[in-house]
């Protein structure tokens, strides 16, 4: 499974503090942190409400990169911010987070993926009616951003990463299984494109989240879950993912699960 580190997000206080002050030492220690947990990406939002968005998210990726080389998601629903901020990530594998069926924003993204076709992209099922409360809405709106995309630049279709938003099971205990529905039904679709989520959204407002987001993640890998935006650098969390994967027959001879095992 494709991890990507969530750590670095100024939702986070810590996170939003160290970006106005421009803590270097902090925002690199989350960066290795995350990339030493297993993280394939890091995840970079620098979204703090304040206007400087364009200005902060280029900052993360200059502290980021001095000791880190390795891919970076840039998180931003501004296509002007992301096309700023873009030329200046080195790795050439980058994804772009996120893109939604609200037509403003698609048409602001576009003219970057046309120029941009090698990136990774994160769809979120979602338009100008906002989160549909159905998994074959969900799985309508992506069905109509993949065409759009696919039509009218040259972005791959193994490219393409969908969120079917996972949203909190405290105000609906239907919305985890709307997302499964979601996934299953988006990957007979398209078996290409691969599936993401905002991980620990599940469990907002209920108590021992980390134990509902380790069995969520396990569902979800049954259903077809290729990606999650994630913490790696929690044990609970890896030890779920490792052991689903081995149980899922994703784990060759068992010996992600041997090592792990050994390294405890």
């Amino acid at each position: 499974m494709i991890i990507i580190g969530e750590r670095i997000n100024a939702t986070r206080k810590s996170i939003a503090r160290a970006i106005e002050k421009k803590d270097v030492a902090f925002i690199q220690k989350e960066a290795t942190r995350q990339r030493a947990a297993g993280a394939h990406y890091l995840d970079l939002n620098a979204g703090l409400g304040k206007g400087t968005e364009k200005q902060d998210l280029a900052w993360l990726i200059e502290t980021v990169q001095q000791v880190d080389t390795g891919a970076l998601a840039l998180d931003s629903s501004d296509p002007l911010v992301l096309q700023e901020c873009l030329g200046l990530v080195k790795n050439k594998d980058v994804m772009l987070n996120s893109i939604t069926g609200e037509k403003k924003r698609v048409e602001g993204m576009l003219p970057l993926l046309r120029k941009h076709p090698e990136v990774k992209l994160v769809l979120l099922t979602m338009d100008d009616s906002g989160i549909p409360q159905t998994s074959e809405k969900r799985v309508q709106i992506a069905e109509n951003l993949i065409k759009l995309i696919t039509s009218q630049t040259d972005l791959s279709l193994e490219n393409i990463f969908v969120d079917c938003l996972v949203q909190p099971i405290s105000v609906d205990v239907s919305n985890g299984l709307i997302f499964f529905q979601a996934i299953q039904q988006l990957k007979k679709l398209y078996p290409c494109v691969k599936t993401t989520c905002g991980l620990s959204n599940v469990s907002f407002g209920l108590p021992q989240r980390k134990k509902i987001n380790q069995y969520f993640l396990v569902v979800s890998l049954a259903c077809g879950l290729d990606s999650a935006i994630m913490d790696p650098t929690e044990e609970e969390i890896q030890e779920a993912l490792c052991i689903s994967q081995t149980v899922l027959g994703q784990d060759e001879y068992c010996l992600n699960y041997i090592q792990h095992c050994r390294q405890k």
